[in-house]
């Protein structure tokens, strides 16, 4: 079986307003409007959690935050649950990654042949005073 190529972009903290492909008549996008023109633009998107570690984790895994338990920031994904780069793998597909992916190590065998420019949390120990409120209830 033949396979094709697969681009998953996930920007963070990103507007789609602001994309010319999405109607902005000032933010010029001539790249991401041509991969929008040929390909699967999701124009809606709901979040198994509000903190972006768990929501990673989430979409690596298709897995609900309580099922991985990677429950803040403090908690990363490290491959022990398989994610879709693992299943690619399995399947003879390469997979590659170029970006934050806020997983715990680079080390760690979280589905990816390789990791360009990989962003994880800092010494597999993540950031939990992001995820309290000052000053608290």
């Amino acid at each position: 079986m033949a396979y094709r190529n697969v681009l998953l972009l996930c920007s963070d903290e990103h507007d789609p307003r602001h994309s010319g492909f999405m109607g902005s008549g000032v933010v010029h996008t001539p790249h991401l409007d041509r991969l929008a023109g040929s390909g699967a633009v999701f124009e809606r998107a709901y979040t198994p959690s509000p903190i972006c570690v768990p929501a990673r984790a989430s979409l690596a895994t298709g897995r609900w935050v309580h099922d991985h338990r990677c429950w803040d920031n403090a908690i990363a994904y490290s491959g022990a649950q398989p994610s879709w780069g693992h299943r690619l793998q399995a399947a003879g597909v390469g997979v590659e990654s170029v970006g934050k992916l806020h997983y715990r190590s680079a080390d760690d065998d979280t589905g990816f042949d390789r990791q360009r420019e990989a962003v994880h949390i800092a010494d597999g120990k993540g950031q939990v005073w992001g995820c309290v409120r000052d000053p608290l209830p």
